[in-house]
């Protein structure tokens, strides 16, 4: 079969984290039964005069705007991942639920069938039936772990000394990096120190939110962040949404203990390996960082060990998925 993504066109924001799955997807042992190619949205016609595909599938957020575009190509068969969409997002988001999910209905309408990335993303789509649930699948949302899965498991922390955390991803509301900067700002006298990675239109503002704290330092886009793990005693993620959180899911496969927001894919993510604030506020994020301060050293190993063992399997059974998913009739 021949599977071209379509994908955001222009290479940036989100679509940049999706490629290097896709490129693996290829390079695995299901690239050697199917053709995988990648085009940008607006390319697509091109692309399809050149290279004639059995399937689309589409990673692109759906919108008013793109209707017609899906509309147009109704008549091919087409999957759509939706990787952009939760409750986390309508409840930020959306001033209008109505008419979001009427867009969402119409989109999906196009849809052989839609693939939701989480368990939490599906019961939300499936409350509020946003399509037939025999056209809704779901795969867990992965990727290649190697340089994960290699890295040692911390090692005890010396007495004393303070606990090193990462949080690491695009500087935007979404991530949620000001509540964990406010949530450290409740516990000025605890022993932690935050290191923030990345960069977004929220920079300057996190920094003078950060400013005067001499435990959090913002260092900017970095791209080694399995030795920023390797360095890291535990990871935070303080998402406002997050359909899936594939950092969630680096984090585990490095066995770094994680720290999350209870919203859409994350808790799924943290059975056993990390600690859940009871809501999505710089007060519950501090409480869990008192609590994770408080654990032993013990208990501490056993969220790295149950992280990685949680984490292991993730990308073969991704493969398995996609196969599945391929060999459906239409």
């Amino acid at each position: 079969m021949r599977v071209l993504h379509v994908l955001p066109s222009g290479g940036m924001g989100w679509s940049g984290g999706i490629r290097p799955t896709l490129r693996s997807l290829a390079d695995s042992e299901l690239g050697g039964r199917h053709s995988f190619e990648v085009t940008g949205q607006d390319e697509l016609r091109g692309t399809l005069a050149d290279w004639p595909a059995d399937l689309l599938v589409w990673h692109v957020a759906c919108s008013w705007r793109s209707l017609p575009r899906l509309l147009a190509w109704r008549g091919r068969r087409q999957i759509l991942f939706e990787h952009h969409y939760c409750a986390g997002f309508e409840h930020h988001n959306v001033p209008s639920t109505r008419r979001f999910r009427t867009m969402l209905r119409l989109s999906y309408g196009c849809m052989e069938r839609v693939v939701a990335v989480s368990r939490g993303q599906q019961a939300w789509m499936n409350q509020a039936r946003l399509l037939a649930p025999r056209r809704l699948r779901l795969l867990l949302s992965s990727r290649r772990l190697d340089e994960f899965l290699a890295l040692p498991l911390p090692k005890p922390s010396p007495p004393g000394s303070p606990l090193r955390l990462l949080a690491y991803g695009r500087l935007t509301p979404q991530k949620g990096f000001d509540l964990l900067i406010r949530a450290m700002a409740r516990l000025p006298e605890a022993p932690l120190r935050l290191q923030l990675v990345g960069d977004g239109p929220q920079r300057q503002e996190l920094e003078q939110l950060a400013a005067g704290d001499r435990r959090i330092s913002l260092v900017g886009a970095r791209d080694d962040i399995p030795q920023l793990l390797a360095a890291a005693d535990a990871v935070v993620v303080p998402s406002r949404w997050e359909p899936w959180g594939n950092i969630c899911l680096e984090a585990r496969a490095a066995g770094r203990p994680v720290i999350i927001c209870p919203v859409d894919g994350l808790p799924e993510q943290v059975q056993g390996c990390g600690l859940q604030a009871t809501a999505g506020t710089e007060q519950a994020l501090a409480a869990e960082l008192e609590t994770l301060l408080r654990s032993s050293q013990a208990q501490r190993s056993h969220w790295s060990e149950a992280g990685r063992l949680s984490a292991g399997g993730s990308w073969q059974d991704y493969l398995e998925g996609w196969a599945d998913l391929l060999a459906e009739p239409r």
